[in-house]
């Protein structure tokens, strides 16, 4: 599962997108502040592994809390 980091061109709002695990990235991202369907994933910056997958070992998931 992991997190993309994604940017809108339309508006410059940054976000975060969740990838489920067993599944592709959607084809087209939807900012999550203005609503455009043109978000893009940055490439400056590569997906990160969702924490439990990580082995964290809290039970939790210290990004949801």
């Amino acid at each position: 599962m992991p997190i993309m980091f994604l940017k809108c061109p339309e508006c410059g709002h940054e976000f975060q997108g969740l990838v489920l695990a067993g599944t592709r990235p959607p084809e087209e991202w939807v900012c999550s502040q203005c609503g455009s369907r043109k978000a893009e994933v940055r490439s400056d910056k590569k997906p990160v592994p969702h924490p439990w997958e990580t082995g964290h070992g809290h039970g939790l998931c210290p990004c949801c809390q």
